[in-house]
């Protein structure tokens, strides 16, 4: 079989760095979109793009040993012309994913893995989707927990009844870059995984000097100043209620805690703890070693390629609910801190 013909949009630190660098950003990085790439003898990097020219450079040369040959570009349809791509990491700021993923399916790249959030507005989440329909690409999206082992672990544990019916949960997301966008992403994204329904309303309060901020005017990510956190309500259609809480005045923290009819769950990146109504604890066992986060997303398409079967982990659709509740968020702000059917969130 001939080797799957990779490429990456967007060199950041996430995108380009070796798996055990640290960043002032992200600290260790236990994988990026190019080592994960790097860890599957049959793929090669046919090309990478970045506007800046020496973050291209930089990523030729930090890679060399692995793919001596690799063509670099700042334009990334330049790059999509060189094709055909097996496989694309989208890894650009967050509000030009949709041109690149779509013009990429366009292209015949036959899966994509795109950096959440999957867009900023629904028109645009819209049009992603239909392109990769359109195209049978495989579009998957980097909300980075739903292969983290003891978050579908404790997904599972709440599937069998381990607390009883769960019936709310309170997600709290903390420190500089604490934006609804940007990593608000994943704490409500985390949130649907384990309710496993339908989110039908919200209310919410934005962080102050972002009262009028109805609709994303961020800069993609970089500065925190850019876009707000906040504070909301979701409702869900099988009567669950999430209460959120990203706020970039606390000290760094993500965590959850399902409330069940028989107990709670505490969860965070570190544990997963079950606290049972007669006092007892029962900490869940630490899963079995194994690749988690980016590295499992790739893991997941790479396989798709070579014949697996299967259902995505993240597919688009489950993104383009995440980045409903954002945008309720910010109109429910905009219209008074009212309650906001996410049924109206069509643009």
């Amino acid at each position: 079989m001939p080797p799957l013909r990779a490429g990456i949009v967007g060199l950041t630190e996430i995108a380009a760095a070796h798996a055990g660098s640290t960043s002032p950003l992200y600290g260790v990085i236990q994988s990026s979109h190019a080592s994960a790439l790097a860890d599957h003898p049959n793929v090669e990097m046919l090309g990478v793009c970045d506007l800046n020219p020496e973050l291209v450079e930089r990523f030729r040369t930090e890679w060399a040993d692995r793919w001596p040959v690799v063509r670099g570009f700042t334009d990334y349809r330049r790059l999509l012309a060189e094709g055909p791509l097996d496989l694309l990491s989208v890894c650009t700021s967050d509000h030009v994913h949709a041109d690149i993923v779509v013009e990429a399916c366009r292209a015949g790249v036959r899966a994509i893995f795109c950096e959440k959030p999957i867009a900023t507005s629904i028109r645009d989440a819209d049009r992603m989707i239909r392109a990769a329909e359109e195209s049978g690409t495989l579009l998957s999206i980097d909300h980075t927990r739903r292969w983290q082992p003891m978050y579908r672990h404790a997904r599972e544990c709440l599937r069998v009844g381990e607390i009883g019916e769960v019936r709310c949960i309170v997600g709290t997301l903390g420190g500089a870059r604490a934006m609804l966008f940007r990593n608000g992403t994943h704490l409500i994204d985390t949130i649907l995984m384990l309710v496993e329904s339908k989110p039908e309303w919200v209310f919410a309060e934005l962080d102050p000097g972002f009262e009028d901020y109805g609709e994303y005017r961020g800069d993609g990510g970089r500065d925190p100043n850019s876009e707000p956190g906040g504070s909301g309500y979701i409702h869900f259609e099988n009567g669950v209620r999430a209460f959120v809480n990203v706020n970039k005045g606390t000290v760094p923290v993500f965590t959850l805690e399902v409330f069940g009819s028989t107990g709670r769950l505490s969860l965070s990146d570190r544990e997963a703890v079950v606290h049972r109504a007669d006092g007892t604890l029962g900490k869940l066992p630490p899963p079995a070693t194994g690749r988690a986060g980016i590295a499992a997303g790739i893991d997941e398409l790479v396989g798709r390629l070579l014949g697996e079967p299967g259902p995505l982990v993240s597919p688009p659709t489950s993104s383009r609910e995440v980045l409903r509740v954002i945008l309720g968020m910010l109109q429910s702000q905009v219209r008074g801190n009212v309650r906001v059917e996410l049924s109206e969130i069509v643009a």
